[in-house]
């Protein structure tokens, strides 16, 4: 079964178990670095909230061998469990003052999302953009996200200066930064079922305590200064993705040039499309106390 043959017979499938009324619409939807992806839009009649199926994965589901039934069901479960609107009041995000509060930061790669930069409030940081969204920590499907617009800040009468200021007061209260050792991480993401073996050079990863766009703690107040405390020399930062970057000692590294090399290769086949930060290293150097990237 090709991929619009599973579209369709997924749709089919809610268009006849679904209540009568309900709208299906399938939206393209620009995610990170410009992929496009498939959202299955599911309106209940009377209701002003859908919720988004990406078909996409679910499809990669269907190839790795789930089955099409199995794959329906959870669909339609999540469709008739999200009733969003009794728990959480929609009109929220009219109001700046209430908004301001989940206001936080997050960074992309600007060259990889200009057609999205030009939608979205940002600031240019390097070779990266800063981009802002509101992070709703108490609904019904736990843990939520909402990318801000201009259009939402035309609604609010407010400015990216504005933004960036809520952003930087809340992110590092509502996602703390993680500095750990990679032997720590593996071990912990094995649930210590992994022993780590040392490797000879000491490297550290930085994220936040979700895990989830937590490159963005490099922008947090003193954090690169802290970073070049622990590792007591200039260091390389490598940006393994938009959810963590990992830190390696100068002295530790022979050529940069390899560094550079080995992040493209990462890029292209151990992380996700949608995950990649950059193709660039950068460096925080002892004389100059700030990050730069390494041009060749």
């Amino acid at each position: 079964m090709n991929y619009q043959e599973f579209v369709g017979s997924v749709t089919g499938f809610l268009r006849e178990s679904l209540p009568g009324g309900t709208r299906l619409q399938l939206i393209p939807l620009e995610k990170n670095n410009g992929i496009i992806m498939d959202g299955l839009s599911v309106r209940k009649e009377g209701k002003r909230v859908a919720p988004m199926i990406y078909l996409d994965s679910y499809y990669r589901e269907y190839l790795d061998g789930r089955s099409l039934r199995g794959i329906c069901d959870q669909i339609l479960e999540c469709c008739e469990d999200s009733d969003f609107e009794e728990h959480f009041d929609v009109d929220f995000f009219r109001e700046p003052e209430r908004v301001r509060p989940t206001v936080a930061y997050r960074l992309i790669n600007y060259e990889k999302n200009r057609e999205l930069l030009q939608e979205i409030p940002h600031l240019p940081f390097l070779d990266l953009a800063v981009i802002f969204y509101s992070l709703l920590t108490d609904t019904p499907v736990g843990h939520a996200t909402v990318l801000i617009r201009n259009s939402h800040l035309e609604l609010w009468g407010k400015n990216t200066s504005w933004l960036y200021e809520a952003a930087k007061e809340n992110t590092e209260k509502l996602l703390p930064k993680r500095l750990v050792s990679m032997e720590d991480m593996i071990y912990e993401l094995s649930e210590g079922k992994q022993e780590p073996e040392y490797a000879g050079v000491p490297m550290y990863v930085l994220t936040n305590s979700r895990k989830s766009f937590g490159a963005a703690c490099l922008l947090y107040d003193g954090v690169l200064g802290e970073c070049f405390r622990r590792l007591e020399e200039s260091y390389y930062l490598i940006p393994s993705s938009v959810h963590e970057v990992i830190l390696i000692p100068a002295s530790a590294v022979g050529d940069s040039r390899e560094l550079c090399a080995l992040v493209q290769e990462m890029n292209r086949t151990q992380v996700r499309s949608t995950e990649v930060l950059s193709d660039t290293v950068y460096l925080y150097s002892e004389e100059t106390r700030r990050l730069e990237m390494i041009d060749f």
